[in-house]
């Protein structure tokens, strides 16, 4: 039985490129510009002839018959007519112009001297002439050798129809020309064409090349799992090479957002490590003597609760680095922080904490993600502060922003440590943040819900001696995309 992917490759192969497509669409469109163009030209050639004769025709014609009606009388017949023409015509023996005259009923009555005894002949649409007295002009074709334009011309005397005059010439000449001139066109259409064809397939190649080189990558990616390899774009502004500049830019976000994910296992199972540790060797003492339970059992609970709170946090920055929606509502921010300090009194001890918010200030955001930043900044202030630590919490708005402090007296942050804090896991003394029960995420949740509002934390020392942390977050929150 076939696999899903073996069909979709065999589909693959089946269908054509889109180089292949594009290429047979540039030539429909050179053959189509072609052909209209030397469909439209030969109109215009044939137009431009037949033209041309009718106006030497017409020329004649009026010639003969404004000599013939001054001398015409209620008497003037046919055949006097007929005797204008020969002394009237004597120039055209040599000429491919050839006239007749025929009576009123369409007999012939005379011809010019080029014809050498021969008529023209004489059709029913001719014959028309004779009732509704207007010139008729007909293109016939002789013996299928070439065609013959006749001009016939009713000769009217008070209302009467004396005579039709026919005037014809060959189109031999014009047509000749004609047909080498299609010949002509239609070689030198299929040379373009083929030029065409060929210069759309390179251009189409070339055009597409970006393309091929964002499938290559992309299958050696998938087959390699080299996520460090990128395509060379080039520095176009087309939109292929646009594209080439985009997909990189993805891979370098799905290379960064790999290495933080591996990173990020990488820590949570070295952290994870120790609690398992403790507990699977007081399980196994306890297991060896039962009467040691006094001794494990607290260690075994400590180190549980320990893993709860890594698993909480991680929890926690898992949904912050999803993006979605905020629950946004108005927020009484002084009402919140109280509330914060209040809840965390048991952690607080001896410290004095202080709200700094000439303001009474307020925000708009989500309530929860905001509490869950203040409770992890002001626990960081408590961890880093003595029992008698001093800790500052200062609510400023400032053009359209919120900003939140929080000072400690405590320790501060060595300067090489500063660019560092907010990454998952880090911690300035790992001992002390272990024995407070620290997961080294707390900072690194904050930084996620400010970025989540679409604004941004900062830290530095502050006046107090210790350490200072801001977040700024718009007054009107800006999710990420």
């Amino acid at each position: 039985m076939d696999r899903p992917r073996d069909r979709v490759r065999v589909a693959r192969r089946k269908s054509m490129s889109i180089r292949l497509k594009l290429g047979i669409l540039y030539l429909v469109f050179f053959l189509v510009t072609i052909i209209g163009f030397g469909a439209g030209l030969m109109k215009l050639l044939v137009d431009h002839v037949e033209t041309e004769i009718d106006r030497t025709l017409q020329s004649r014609t009026r010639t003969i018959v404004r000599i013939a009606e001054s001398g015409m009388t209620t008497e003037t017949t046919a055949r006097d007519i007929g005797k204008l023409l020969r002394p009237q015509t004597a120039d055209l023996r040599e000429s491919d112009v050839y006239l007749q005259v025929l009576d009123p009923t369409g007999r012939w009555v005379a011809s010019s001297i080029n014809l050498h005894g021969q008529r023209l002949p004489v059709t029913s649409d001719a014959l028309k002439a004779q009732s509704s007295r207007q010139n008729i002009s007909e293109m016939l074709p002789i013996e299928g050798r070439y065609r013959l334009r006749i001009f016939t011309v009713p000769i009217v005397h008070e209302g009467r129809l004396v005579a039709l005059l026919q005037a014809s010439r060959s189109m031999y000449v014009g047509d000749n020309t004609l047909e080498q001139f299609g010949k002509l066109l239609i070689a030198g259409s299929v040379g373009v064409a083929i030029i065409g064809g060929l210069s759309a397939l390179y251009l189409t190649r070339k055009a597409m090349d970006p393309v091929a080189e964002i499938t290559k990558t992309a299958e050696a990616i998938y087959r390699q799992s080299d996520l460090g390899r990128r395509i060379n774009a080039g520095r176009g502004s087309d939109e292929l090479s646009t594209l080439g500049r985009t997909f990189n830019r993805m891979l370098d976000h799905i290379e960064e957002a790999v290495g933080n994910q591996q990173r990020f296992i990488g820590d949570a199972s070295h952290e994870l490590q120790t609690p398992l540790t403790v507990i699977r060797g007081n399980a196994e003492l306890l297991r060896g003597n039962p009467q040691s339970a006094k001794e494990a059992s607290p260690a075994i609970i400590r180190e549980a609760d320990r893993m709860q709170r890594i698993v909480d946090d991680l929890l926690s920055v898992t949904k912050l680095d999803m993006p979605g929606d905020l629950h946004v509502e108005s927020i009484d921010m002084h009402s919140l922080t109280k509330r914060i300090i209040h809840d965390m009194q048991p952690l607080t001890g001896q410290r004095s904490i202080t709200i700094h918010d000439p303001n009474h200030s307020s925000t708009f955001g989500d309530e929860e993600k905001i509490e869950l930043a203040i409770r992890n900044l002001l626990r960081n202030a408590i961890t880093a502060t003595s029992e008698n630590g001093i800790i500052e919490i200062h609510l400023e708005i400032d053009n359209q922003e919120i900003s939140i402090k929080v000072r400690d007296d405590g320790y501060g942050i060595p300067p090489d440590h500063l660019n560092h804090v907010f990454e998952r896991f880090y911690r300035i003394d790992r001992a002390r943040s272990r024995k407070s029960g620290g997961t080294g995420l707390g900072l690194t949740i904050v930084r996620g819900v400010a970025e989540a509002h679409g604004g941004n934390v900062t830290a530095r020392n502050s006046k107090l001696g210790g350490a200072e942390f801001e977040i700024r977050l718009p007054s009107e929150p800006v999710p990420r995309s």
